[in-house]
């Protein structure tokens, strides 16, 4: 947790996290909107030496890079209180939609797509499922 004297880094804030910041367009910062962290900017093998974190504007649609999916600094980022797993049913939907619409640059996505299944299990129950007797229900 940060205290008020230290700035905020990458590491901060892990793949899924989410944010409130304002999106870039055209050279102006616009009014902040919610948003999910991708990864550190570069990938995940630069997760160490990272000063930017790839993030994605959920509500401007579908990932596009440039467009909702850009690159921010760490101090122009809001941690929510919210997660994937626990956020409105409504906006989860979404983005899972969207998600398979988009693109990102690289492989920067599959750590956020990994994420948005775990919380997909999660909230339809299956994360806790035991291996054993899910497999027993499908004998019977």
């Amino acid at each position: 947790m940060l205290t008020t004297d230290q700035k905020p880094t990458v590491q901060d804030f892990p793949t899924a996290t989410l944010v409130i910041a304002g999106p870039w367009f055209r050279g102006h910062q616009l009014d902040t909107r919610p948003a999910v962290v991708v990864g550190p900017f570069g990938g995940p093998e630069f997760a160490d030496e990272a000063t930017m974190s790839v993030v994605w504007y959920f509500t401007l649609g579908a990932p596009q890079p440039g467009d909702s999916v850009q690159a921010m600094f760490p101090h122009e980022l809001t941690p929510l209180d919210d997660t994937l797993t626990t956020m409105h049913q409504d906006t989860f939907r979404d983005i899972v939609r969207d998600l398979r619409r988009g693109r990102f640059a690289y492989d920067d996505g599959d750590a956020l797509r990994a994420a948005v299944r775990q919380a997909w299990r999660e909230r339809t129950g299956l994360a806790d499922a035991d291996p054993a007797a899910r497999h027993t229900l499908h004998r019977s």
